[in-house]
Formats: structure tokens, C-alpha cells, sequence
């Protein structure tokens, strides 16, 4: 991607994927420890990045399915005719 700015998504993709590790590794070591909010932390992260793949999938598909789409010859089918 030289010279070309990186779209919106991705970039907030960048910022989730960059606190996800450790918040991971906070709450992992917290709960093994017996505090309970290390749990929730994880349980969190969890939540967070499930939603997140959700909404960057969604995101992403609005923005390809709103281009122009390309104009092409329909293919010749044969066996369509019934």
C-alpha cells in the first residue's frame, strides 16, 4: 500500500488488534492469580473482539458492496433452459 492512505477500518483494526494482547496477557495473569476482574477483563477482550470482527466485516462489506459494479456481457448458459 505505497502512497495510498489506509482506509478507516482498518486502521481502527490496527488500534483493536494492538490493545488486544495485553489486555489478554493483564487478565490472564490476574485471574491466575485469583482476582476476579482479571475474568472480567478477559471476558471483555472476548466480547470486544468478536463484536469488533463483526462490525470491520460489516463495515467492509458495505464499502465493497456500494462500488460501482463492473459492466460485463452476460455468460451464455446452455443448461438454463429448463
Amino acid at each position: 500500500m505505497h502512497g495510498q492512505a489506509i482506509p478507516p477500518h482498518l486502521r481502527l483494526w490496527q488500534v483493536v488488534s494492538v490493545l488486544n494482547l495485553p489486555a489478554f496477557i493483564v487478565g490472564g495473569l490476574a485471574a491466575v492469580a485469583g482476582r476476579r476482574w482479571g475474568a472480567y477483563v478477559l471476558i471483555a477482550n472476548l466480547v470486544v473482539q468478536i463484536g469488533f470482527h463483526l462490525f470491520v466485516g460489516a463495515w467492509a462489506y458495505r464499502d465493497v458492496m456500494t462500488r460501482p459494479w463492473p459492466k460485463v456481457a452476460p455468460l451464455d448458459d446452455d443448461e438454463w433452459d429448463g
